[in-house]
């Protein structure tokens, strides 16, 4: 098995589509697609456009089996799986509208985390919730309390019929999914984001923010259930037609090494952290050294957060240089689910600028 290369053959679009399944339709027509690996390193799953376009089509017709009707909301616990993938997409053809849920549990956080998926699927009205084997427990007793609600994981959904029906997908004017805020100031609130309004944020971040080419490969640790995950990683890497590698948060944590292996090894181009994550890999790479990595063609090192910390970047520079990381490929960027994300972007290849403001001139 080996991963989806470049975008070789597809001339590189991101005009012309009036919603996502446009997008998937042309992107499908290419050899470019997602790559899974696990918390070893090693290339678990690989979902081209072009298989995902015809396993979402059939999962399409098994949902709108189950009776859903247009614009009913389906309600995703979105680990780094290729069954989130599926059933997002399988929403987009059958009209539905998918709902990301958070799929991190922290230690001796359980009771916590199964109310606030409760809350969640009470706030947006979910018809379905899918959840990996893994998180099946958890949104069980989530599920209890919750009236109407047919839950299950991918395989339950494999043995239903296929309804004989017509698909009709999410059309320009409508809701592409329902995104949850951060909840940084309060409990997180779902945004409903437009197909058209998601459409041309993705543009804008392809066009000026990132200024995307086919020569582009993106890699990520970011969760699906955060905005930057969702949009950056999935859904801009489909309306460019380029490749992307996958480990999971959970990996990251564990292993931090993993990201920049990936990077190295398959040509990464585009990346994105919040400043701990690049944090983290410093304090582990000082340990260990970064010169068996290759991170030359790392060109938009992304950091998304409110407040950059511009001190663990610096680390991180310092103990990539010997891997051939360039420090002006830091990208600071601010964005917000209500917005779909990107709001803004540092110019390109300017690296880390720190700016001093006297606080008290602001006032």
């Amino acid at each position: 098995m080996q991963p989806t290369g470049l975008n070789l053959a597809l001339p590189c679009h991101t005009d012309g589509f009036s919603h996502l399944v446009g997008a998937l339709e042309y992107a499908a027509r290419g050899d470019t697609g997602y790559n899974f690996y696990d918390g070893r390193g090693e290339l678990s799953t690989v979902l081209s456009y072009r298989k995902l376009l015809n396993e979402a089509k059939t999962l399409a017709r098994r949902l709108l089996g189950m009776g859903c009707r247009h614009g009913d909301r389906v309600a995703l616990v979105a680990e780094t799986d290729p069954m989130f993938h599926r059933f997002f997409f399988a929403c987009q053809l059958a009209g539905l509208i998918p709902v990301a849920l958070p799929a991190g549990v922290q230690l001796g956080a359980r009771q916590a985390y199964i109310e606030q998926l409760r809350r969640m699927l009470r706030s947006c009205g979910a018809r379905i919730a899918v959840a990996p084997q893994s998180h099946r427990g958890f949104l069980a007793e989530a599920a209890s309390l919750v009236d109407g609600l047919h839950i299950g994981t991918p395989e339950d959904f494999e043995t239903l019929p296929e309804a004989n029906l017509e698909l009709r997908p999410l059309a320009s004017g409508e809701p592409a999914y329902l995104q949850y805020t951060s909840g940084s100031t309060q409990f997180p609130r779902g945004v409903e984001i437009t197909q058209e309004a998601l459409l041309a944020n993705l543009r804008d971040i392809a066009r000026h923010g990132l200024k995307i080419d086919a020569s582009d490969r993106m890699t990520t640790w970011l969760p699906f259930y955060h905005d930057m995950g969702l949009v950056v990683f999935v859904l801009l890497p489909l309306i460019c037609q380029l490749s992307t590698d996958y480990i999971s948060p959970r990996s990251f944590a564990m292993r931090p090494r993993l990201w920049l292996k990936l990077l190295s090894d398959n040509g990464g181009t585009i990346a994105s952290s919040p400043p701990f994550g690049y944090a983290l890999c410093a304090k582990r790479i000082r340990v260990s050294g970064g010169e068996s990595f290759d991170l030359s063609r790392w060109r938009a090192a992304c950091v998304g957060a409110e407040r950059i910390q511009p001190e663990p970047l610096r680390e991180f520079a310092r103990a990539l240089e010997p891997a051939g990381f360039n420090p002006r490929a830091f990208v600071a960027c601010y964005g917000m689910a209500e917005c779909a994300l990107a709001i803004s972007f540092e110019q390109l290849d300017s690296g880390l600028v720190v700016d001093v403001v006297k606080k008290n001139a602001m006032l």
